[in-house]
């Protein structure tokens, strides 16, 4: 019986949340849902969800949650929860440098090719357009770099460092040489 009730409060927590939210009453919808959380073990979970919150809010506080969230589940080795945290930044900042280094990195280490390609060739359009500039580049590249050596090494990386060195600068493809 207790545990019935519980779950019914539970319940009507969540509606009383997603009133809240419905509302656009942002603090107090936070203050239910800051209470809810200690029901939940997971921490990267929480940190989503409050920023799903302040996302359907508007908020630009939202990719600073999600940047946590994205971080945590990195770190539980949950990577494929890291990457949807940080494609969910990307598509809402599309000139997120950041966002798309550790895509490389996450996409790397889930042996992703397809996937791993087409954010590269999104960082060099960033880079071609201006929007990126070179320290950022060599900044994103080198940390893949960094990543990479403490993996084992995937043949496919090789052959495409060893493509797509005709479009680095070539300061980059120098001091990238000793990883790939």
């Amino acid at each position: 019986m207790e545990r019935q009730q519980s779950q019914n409060e539970r319940s009507l927590a969540w509606f009383k949340l997603a009133d809240l939210i419905a509302r656009g009453e942002r603090e107090k919808a936070l203050s239910v849902f800051r209470l809810l959380s200690h029901s939940f073990a997971d921490k990267a979970y929480i940190l989503q969800i409050e920023g799903d919150i302040l996302w359907f809010m508007d908020s630009s506080a939202s990719i600073e949650k999600y940047k946590q969230a994205a971080f945590l589940y990195q770190k539980e080795k949950r990577l494929i929860d890291a990457i949807a945290m940080q494609e969910h930044i990307f598509t809402m900042k599309p000139d997120a440098i950041e966002a798309l280094a550790i895509l490389l990195i996450l996409y790397a280490f889930v042996d992703w090719p397809e996937k791993f390609i087409s954010r590269f060739a999104l960082l060099m359009g960033l880079y071609k357009d201006q929007v990126a500039d070179l320290s950022q580049l060599e900044k994103a590249l080198f940390a893949l770099g960094e990543a990479l050596e403490t993996q084992a090494k995937k043949p496919w990386i090789a052959a495409w460092f060893a493509q797509e060195q005709e479009q680095m600068p070539k300061a980059v493809v120098l001091k990238l040489q000793a990883f790939f």
